[in-house]
């Protein structure tokens, strides 16, 4: 047998706390090694290379600049001004780099110093000046391809071997499509490719947020790793307190919301609803601020299919959450009514004749139901005589509505679209005598008699009394998909007048 780390035991440690002298000691040898870094390979006076770069730059002499770039040393200087963001959005122009292309020298020094300006800004530099990208892309591939190759990989030799993710602008995005074929993160791949420093540059950032966008479009809605979807949701999440939205008014969440919801599927997984509902909130939920921040700005195609999935979720907790509970109490006469309303119900869904499902509870059963779903479910509460073991399900089909309920609750059925009182979720309690009686009167007043129907469930009769009223009132549904084969059977000879 054999025992892996994780399996054995750990010890406790306790290392003795540095004194404040270790503690300034080794911050002095930090800064040291970090000025030594910076520093190193600049030479003798390379500091007022530097400062004459600068200061050519800020003058805006061009002439002279253009006549310094055969010395290797001073293009180096050059690109080292240009960390000064603020001074590189300034005078880094496109017009200045095809000249340092067309007459520089460099050093690797120096195309690593370029390289690093082009990973750190990336997609940005077009921001600062038209073509910008393009050009510093060119410069930066020029200088890598002067440079004599190397066996030891190093920026250099990593822009050489990988420029299809370097040099164009939709570099990342083939990257990460590339990634996602290989099983292999963006993080762990630019490690592996010595780039390392720039996880957290641009081009990094720009290649993450790619690899979540493509590993969602190849992923499978229905069986999708979970963990992986949660640290996508958690990064969307985490960003979206900080970051500012981008040229088109969306936050990157937005992105992967839409390709959350651009799934053709009806049944996507648990841990991939959660995702949706972690970064956007219920679909449904309109008049919320959470509605407005995310769903207001995604495609109504995407926001219609996640509305329908949400619908979906809340049919499962109802009809899941009920059997549950009939099993848990031993309600047998609930078991057996169970399963025609589920053929029922679920086959409304699947024939995409549901806009809208809501769950009214009791305060017993809404626990049952929300500890047996596996998504986070929106529901409103049930008060009145005897109602803490009841929950009721409303649908709003095409041009119908049902009202359904666990226990002696009859089957509602109101023709004329959804009954406002319900349908409207800024209601989030309903008394159980409202809906058993006062919406109905109501309806019927609006509407007429031939608008409500009102059935209890007896046998399987209540659901040929249901489909015969649909059906008399010109709303065609495929019925075999809503039965058991014996209940369809049963229903063809009575129409038939067997």
């Amino acid at each position: 047998m054999r025992t892996s780390l994780l399996e054995l035991p750990v010890s406790d440690v306790e290392l003795p706390v540095w004194s404040a002298e270790t503690s300034a000691t080794w911050e002095s040898h930090a800064r040291r090694a970090s000025t030594i870094t910076a520093r190193a390979g600049t030479g003798k006076n390379f500091g007022v290379l530097v400062a004459e770069a600068r200061a050519l730059l800020m003058a805006n002499d061009v002439a002279t600049l253009l006549a310094r770039v055969v010395d290797r040393r001073f293009v180096r200087a050059l690109f080292t001004a240009w960390s000064d963001e603020a001074l590189a959005r300034h005078t880094m122009t496109p017009e200045l780099l095809q000249g340092v292309s067309e007459k520089g020298s460099f050093s690797r020094l120096g195309s690593v110093r370029a390289a690093s300006l082009l990973l750190e800004h990336f997609d940005l530099l077009d921001t600062w000046h038209r073509g910008l990208f393009g050009a510093t892309a060119h410069v930066v591939r020029h200088s890598v391809v002067t440079q004599p190759t190397r066996d030891r990989r190093d920026l250099v030799e990593s822009l050489r071997a990988n420029e299809f993710a370097v040099f164009a602008p939709d570099g990342p995005q083939r990257l990460a499509s590339w990634l996602v074929d290989l099983g292999t993160e963006p993080g762990v791949w630019m490690r592996a490719q010595g780039l390392r420093p720039y996880v957290d540059s641009r081009f990094g950032r720009v290649t993450r947020d790619a690899y979540f966008l493509a590993w969602i479009t190849a992923a499978d809605p229905n069986t999708a790793d979970g963990t992986y979807l949660k640290t996508i949701s958690d990064e969307v999440v985490a960003r979206q307190r900080t970051e500012t939205t981008g040229t088109d008014g969306r936050y990157f969440g937005h992105h992967v919301l839409e390709a959350l919801a651009a799934k053709d599927t009806r049944h996507p997984s648990a841990a991939w609803l959660e995702a949706v509902l972690a970064i956007g909130g219920d679909p449904r939920m309109k008049d919320t601020p959470q509605w407005k921040t995310w769903w207001a700005h995604i495609s109504p195609e995407a926001v219609q299919r996640a509305v329908r999935w949400m619908q979906g979720v809340n049919l499962k907790a109802f009809l899941d959450g009920v059997d549950e509970y009939a099993r848990a109490t031993g309600n047998t006469d609930m078991q057996r009514m169970l399963e025609r309303r589920r053929r029922f119900l679920i086959g409304l869904y699947e024939q995409d004749r549901v806009h809208d499902v809501r769950l009214i509870l009791g305060d017993d059963i809404r626990r049952w139901i929300t500890r047996t779903s596996e998504v986070s479910i929106d529901y409103a509460t049930l008060g009145g005589s005897s109602t803490a073991e009841t929950a009721i399900v409303y649908v709003h089909g095409d041009d119908f509505s049902l009202v359904e309920g666990s226990h002696n609750f009859r089957l509602h059925i109101y023709i004329g679209g959804p009954v406002p009182p319900i349908a409207d979720r800024r209601y989030r309690h309903y008394d159980v005598a409202d809906l058993r009686d006062r919406y109905p009167s109501r309806h019927i007043q609006v509407h007429g008699p031939r608008a409500y129907l009102g059935v209890a469930h007896q046998g399987g009769e209540w659901i040929r009394k249901s489909l015969d009223f649909l059906r008399s009132r010109g709303i065609r549904l495929d019925e075999r998909a809503l039965l058991t084969p014996n209940d369809y059977a049963d229903l063809a000879r009575r129409r038939a007048g067997w």
